[in-house]
């Protein structure tokens, strides 16, 4: 089973005529990692989409060969795109075929036999390997889905991203739902180093994976609380989603410590109280809540209110007690939580859309 994929190959991307598509590394990472496979996408140490005119080896070459090599090492598989010709792509499929990786190409046949004899499968279009590259994972539970995410999720728990990269990531889908886990990683507040919610980003990433979904989520460790600090990267990130992505509801997921009243709470603003009453009736299945669906006050955080009052978005916050984000421990209650969470992602998300239709 791969849980990781090495790009490489031009920047831009002849293979896909319409210039409305995404470029093939974004087209690349957003199908690949909605499967729960890590995905490594080395620009910072490529040649760019013409190769570099290097007369001296320099310490920073060498650097970035080195960088590019042990990356390869990380990975499970390399898909390479060979629409431009590239001496670096050619080494690096060399490299990692000659390890015992997957190797995948793109580009226009007839194939050179250097890349028949070290790839494992080519195809004319990214689409197809794509297929291709999910086609051969085998098919996961939710659950193991959601463990193989956290994991990779809780290597950058307490990190700080690396300079020039956010500290959130989003993961586009189909419905117009965005789910949001604020505290998916570490944070600081007021000075104070905080914990990650545990299980709250992997949960919105499955609702992002099983119902097409929206998904923001931090992927670092964050140097302030985007749920709580008013100017944060993830507040404009997430205002960004909403205008561009017609959102139509926002349902924020966090953790409740240990001491807290065991259960599920939800609090909803004016516009989401009939979205708050449906998932509070799904979730009576599980356990009675133990707070009625309440208004967005000044204790629950600045991020709400911002998408209530300032996106004029319907936002809907659910607190789910540690017991309920334990899949290894306690996998019956995880499962059935998210299960219900899809149902009401994908209910409310298609009568969305057919009203926006």
């Amino acid at each position: 089973m791969l849980s990781s994929i090495y790009l490489t190959g031009g920047t831009f991307d002849p293979v896909i005529a319409l210039d409305s598509e995404p470029n093939w590394r974004s087209m690349a990472m957003t199908r690949l990692r909605r499967y729960g496979l890590k995905v490594v996408n080395p620009l910072e140490f490529a040649w760019g989409s013409e190769e570099a005119d290097v007369t001296d080896l320099s310490d920073g070459t060498r650097i970035k060969v080195k960088r590019a090599l042990e990356l390869i090492d990380q990975c499970d598989a390399l898909l390479a795109n060979l629409n431009r010709s590239s001496y670096g792509t050619a080494m690096e499929i060399f490299y990692a075929s000659r390890l015992g990786k997957a190797v995948t190409v793109v580009g226009p046949s007839p194939y050179s036999p250097w890349v028949l004899s070290h790839s494992q499968a080519r195809f004319g279009d990214i689409k197809e390997a794509l297929d291709y590259i999910i086609e051969e994972q085998p098919l996961s539970s939710p659950l193991t889905w959601a463990l193989q995410y956290e994991t990779l999720l809780a290597e950058r728990y307490e990190e700080l991203p690396p300079a020039g990269e956010p500290d959130y990531k989003f993961l586009g889908g189909e419905i117009p739902v965005l789910v949001v886990a604020p505290h998916a990683t570490a944070f600081w507040r007021e000075g104070e180093f905080q914990e990650a919610d545990a299980y709250t980003g992997s949960l919105a990433a499955l609702l992002n994976h099983f119902s097409a979904c929206h998904c923001l989520l931090t992927c670092h460790c964050c140097v302030a609380d985007p749920y709580w600090h008013g100017e944060t990267p993830f507040r404009r990130a997430l205002a960004d989603v909403v205008k561009a992505g017609d959102v139509g509801l926002v349902l924020m997921l966090l953790g409740l410590p240990w001491n807290e009243s065991p259960g599920l709470q939800i609090y909803a603003g004016p516009k989401a109280q009939d979205y708050a009453k449906r998932l509070r009736e799904k979730l009576m299945v599980v356990e009675p809540l133990t707070k009625e669906c309440s208004a967005l006050d000044e204790q629950l955080g600045a991020l709400p209110r911002f998408a209530t009052e300032e996106l004029g978005v319907p936002t809907i916050v659910l607190k789910m007690h540690k017991r309920y984000r334990m899949p290894k421990l306690a996998p019956e209650s995880f499962v059935m939580l998210s299960e219900i969470l899809c149902d009401f992602v994908l209910t409310n998300g298609t009568e969305l859309l057919r009203h926006s239709s």
